[in-house]
Parts: C-alpha cells; structure tokens; sequence
C-alpha cells in the first residue's frame, strides 16, 4: 500500500507514473503552527523526502495565465448548479485571479457516477486542447463521483503541466497542499454518490412493492396514467398501441421473423414508441429491427416487471428474465398489464433466440443447420432433394447435382409467412394448422411435420442469385382439401 505522509516544514515528491492504486491512501501528519508543503497524488509511487535532491514539480499559482473552464451536469433540471451558471462562476474566479480563459468545454446529459472523464467528449476535447496552465471547474464532482476517476483526470493534466482548481471547494490543485486535500473531498464525492444509488435502488425496490410505475423508458403499448389507489403513477395499456403490440407478439409466436415484423410495422403506419420523438423531428423515424427485438424481449408482455440492479451499464441485452420478484422469488405478475401468459414469454424468448444471426451465435451452434426444410424442397432442374448447408457461415439451401443455392434467411420466412396465410385456418387433427403451429414452439422437426401436412410439392428453379431473395424462383402447391377444390397459388405451380 502506497502511503504519502505529510510532515512539517518538509517537501516531499514523488517519481510519476502511469497507473494508479485503487488500495492507495493518504496518512496526514499536522502541527497547525507550522507550514507544510506535499506532493501527492495518492499513487503507488516511491515518496522521499526533498533531502535526498529531489525537486517538487509544483506550479506557482501566481504563474497560471492561461485556463480553460469545464462545466458538466446529468440532468439539464437542475437550475441551482446549471451549465451556465458554473461557466458564471468559473469566469469571475479567473478574472478575480487575472487569468486569461482561452476555451470553455462542456458534459451536459452526462453522468459522473457511470461515465468516466476520458470516456465524454467534453473533456476529451479538453485535453485535446493546448497552451494552458490550469482548469477551473465549480466543484470536485462535477469533474469525477469516483476517486480514480479524479486521480487519472488529475494525471493527465499533470502529464501536460496544468492544474485543476476548483471554485467552490477549498481546492488548488496547482499547489501540492491543495492536491492532498482534493484527494480526500473526493473520497466524499464517492461516498456520496454511493450514497445517492442505494437510495434510489430502495425508492425504486418500494415503488414496486407498492404496484407503482418506477419511471424510465414507456414500454411500447403502455403509457404512464395517474394512480387511482393513492399517489405516484401505474403502468396501463395504450389503446393507441397495445393492438399493434399485440399482433406483433402473435406473430412472432408463430414464426415470423423480426425483420419480417419490423417491415410489417413499417409499411402498416404503426405508431412508434413514444422514446423516438428525437428521431421523428431528426426526419429518420422508423421502425429498425434492434426496437423490434427489445419490445418482444420485454418481460412486461407477460405482466413482470424488469429488474436487475446488479446488471452492468455496459451489458449489450438485459436479461427478460431478470424481473421482480417477491420474497419467495416468484416473479410478480400484473395481469392487467400481460398479452401473453409466462409459459408463452418463454416460448417468445427460445424463438427469438433461435432465429439469431449465425454470426451472432456460438460457433457450435453456427454450424449446425435447421432441419425445417430436410427433404422437403426439390430442384426443378435435376429433381433432387436440395440439402442444407452453410454459405459465409449463413445458412442455405443447395442442389447436390447442379449445386444451385438458396439462401434460408428470406426462404424460410417466406414460406412460413405463407403456410400461416394461405393455410392457417385448415383443419389438421383435431384443430388447424395455425394452433399446431404455435403449439410447436421452436421445434423445427415439429414445424416440418406441420409443413408437409399441407404441401403437395415445392421445387427451387435456378434464377439470379443475388442479393435480395427472389420468389419467382419458389414453385409451391398446397395440398388439395375436402372443402375446397382447388390448391392455394396455382399459378405458381410447376
């Protein structure tokens, strides 16, 4: 453990370095009738003291002519200690000090607690910046809520010869007294800003318990409205949207593919979630496949509420397992809030799963192929069974005489999009081929079976291969039923 103390009447300095220990601390050692002076920046670094010859690297306050001013705030709301009145207070504290303010950089919208000084484009551009002798900033957490983040901040100024000050605090970071000093107001800072988080995860955990809407992104289909057994909001269904949800999530169960429904979104004019107003006055509104994707992977279809404090900020998807739970941990359900049952939540989740990118998956899953269309599609040119395989890791189907392909990333779809359409309402078993369908889940055997049922033949004739899918190249017959005389699309037959 690095250790600086601070002695009277004695100089003390230290060698730089690159990194810094998050185990460091300082030990301080004050007679309050003597002057001291240190050099630290509670770094794991070799401290002697300035006998042996060394030289304290420190900068005279009276020195610093030149200063940029850096302003940052998380929630634009907060009008006692907005942007503009920390810049206010920046400027009247160098002009009080007769320095020259040569540049004023800004985080707005950027929390402390979770993004790092180097990570925002403020300061980044700040240290980009040259001939400057100090930074002014109002206080110490605006700079950093973490005390590593605040020593590499102060580190990377030092590695250019400049100094932190701040106004309010009893800070100067261009002196070795008020360095040591700021290490320790920013322990406070991280003290407090831990502080802050587990009063928000407890607000947030009884907000709950108590059936109430703990704010942050509207699900789409639901919209806030006022709590009619007390105080707060609760989450209801949006007459606007809920159908649209509704029908998404019903085709999705039944295999349509989430491009499939990001299109069918598209082209029906369904309303979009209220969060991309930015995106509609920015003229590039429109459904993607990403919001697709997050909307049926929400627990909430099924009435849970999403819930997972420990999840990192960086996760690439949250869990739609991760959801409240009672003091059993079974999950709370709202039934007036639920489209679908948990058993269907469950089933949502394996399909989605199951139609992933190939690249996005496991290499031991990439490589094998599904065995919906096993046996089942011919090549009109040599009428051979067309066998399944893989193209640039997607997966395709292909001839094994005349070796032409097919691309399963549209031909699937297709084909389930018709089987739905043009037979879903035929009778099979005891009930129709949709209810089969959507019994099957995400079992291919089980939906090839359901798929033969229904074909009298499908063929695959040689076309352009190319980018987009081309169903003039599909030759599909339905077989023909008791109630109707006819098959479905003959005209598409060989």
């Amino acid at each position: 453990m690095a250790r600086v103390i601070v002695k009277p009447a004695v100089t003390i300095a230290s060698r730089p370095t690159s990194r810094v220990s998050p185990w460091a601390t300082v030990l301080v050692a004050i007679n309050p009738s003597v002057p001291f002076v240190c050099k630290s920046d509670v770094a794991p670094r070799r401290v002697r003291a300035a006998s042996l010859g060394w030289s304290v690297p420190t900068m005279n306050m009276n020195q610093a002519k030149r200063c940029v001013l850096y302003a940052r705030l998380s929630v634009t709301k907060e009008e006692s200690v907005s942007i503009a009145r920390q810049l206010q207070s920046c400027r009247r504290y160098a002009e009080a000090r007769g320095w020259e303010v040569i540049g004023e950089f800004v985080d707005d919208g950027i929390s402390a607690s979770v993004n790092r000084p180097e990570d925002r484009r403020g300061w980044a551009a700040l240290l980009a910046a040259r001939d400057f002798d100090a930074v002014i900033i109002w206080k110490v957490d605006r700079l950093a809520r973490r005390v590593l983040d605040f020593l590499h901040a102060d580190e990377a100024l030092q590695e250019r010869g400049a100094g932190l000050v701040a106004v309010e605090d009893p800070i100067d970071m261009t002196s070795p007294q008020g360095r040591a000093f700021a290490v320790m107001l920013a322990v406070f800072g991280e003290m407090e800003a831990e502080a802050i988080r587990a009063r928000v995860r407890a607000a947030r955990v009884q907000l709950l318990k108590d059936g109430r809407w703990a704010g942050g992104g509207i699900p789409y289909g639901y919209r806030p409205a006022a709590n009619p057994d007390g105080p707060g909001w609760v989450l209801v269904k949006d007459p606007d949207r809920a159908p649209w949800l509704a029908q998404a999530v019903g085709m999705a169960l039944c295999g349509v593919t989430v491009n499939a429904i990001t299109t069918w979104l598209t082209t029906s004019g369904a309303p979009l979630p209220a969060c991309s107003g930015a995106r509609r006055k920015s003229g590039v509104a429109a459904w993607n496949r990403q919001t697709v994707d997050g909307l049926l992977r929400n627990p909430i279809l099924a009435g849970m509420t999403p819930h997972n404090p420990g999840r990192p900020k960086s996760a690439k998807r949250a869990d739609p397992f991760a959801v409240f739970r009672d003091e059993d941990g079974v999950p709370v359900i709202n039934e007036a809030l639920a489209v679908i049952t948990t058993d269907q939540f469950a089933t949502l989740q394996k399909i989605l799963d199951s139609r992933s990118t190939p690249q996005a998956r496991k290499r031991s899953e990439r490589e094998a192929t599904s065995p919906f269309l096993s046996r089942v599609v011919r090549c009109d040119d040599c009428d051979r069974f067309m066998c399944r395989g893989t193209n640039q890791k997607r997966p395709v189907i292909y001839c094994p005489v005349c070796r032409q392909t097919m691309s399963r990333s549209a031909f699937d779809p297709y084909l389930i999009h018709r089987l739905l359409n043009e037979r879903g309402a035929e009778p099979l078993g005891a009930s129709t081929v949709q209810a089969h369908w959507a019994a099957a889940g995400p079992s291919d055997l089980a939906r090839r079976e359901i798929l033969l049922s229904q074909l009298e033949s499908l063929r695959v004739r040689r076309g352009i291969v190319g980018r987009y899918f081309d169903d003039e190249r599909v030759l599909l017959r339905w077989r023909q039923t008791a109630s109707k005389g006819e098959v479905a699309r003959s005209g598409d037959s060989p």
